[in-house]
């Protein structure tokens, strides 16, 4: 597959911000120069510092996803389930409900942590 084929590659990107401790310095020497010595150097200067800007944003333009990388097209999820008197009944209750008769089946009391017992 040619580089040429598939999406269009942006022909610029951001700046970097730290590309301006090289410009600023440019910009000004280029205004120092253009109102001491001569304007068409600072013209000449305040050019070359553009360029820098440029330069730098070609560099940092995003590059395109391969194709192998893409990730691919999941299905969307399945429709959640109708709510109603259609439904089915869900799990059973965790636990049962006591018998009002008292006759359930007899349980050892739970013991729960707390102090430990006085000691000798």
């Amino acid at each position: 597959m040619s580089p040429r084929e598939g999406s269009p590659r942006p022909k610029f990107g951001r700046i970097d911000p730290f590309c301006l401790l090289a410009v600023l310095p440019v910009l000004l020497v280029a205004g120092i120069l253009g109102a001491l010595v001569h304007i068409a150097l600072g013209i000449g200067f305040a050019v070359f510092a553009g360029l820098i800007l440029l330069f730098d944003s070609w560099v940092n333009r995003p590059r395109p996803v391969p194709e192998a990388d893409r990730p691919a097209r999941q299905a969307p999820p399945p429709p959640p389930p109708p709510r109603g008197p259609a439904r089915a009944p869900g799990r059973a209750p965790a636990r049962a409900p006591r018998p009002q008769d008292g006759r359930g089946p007899a349980r050892a009391p739970v013991r729960r942590a707390g102090p430990p017992p006085a000691g000798r």
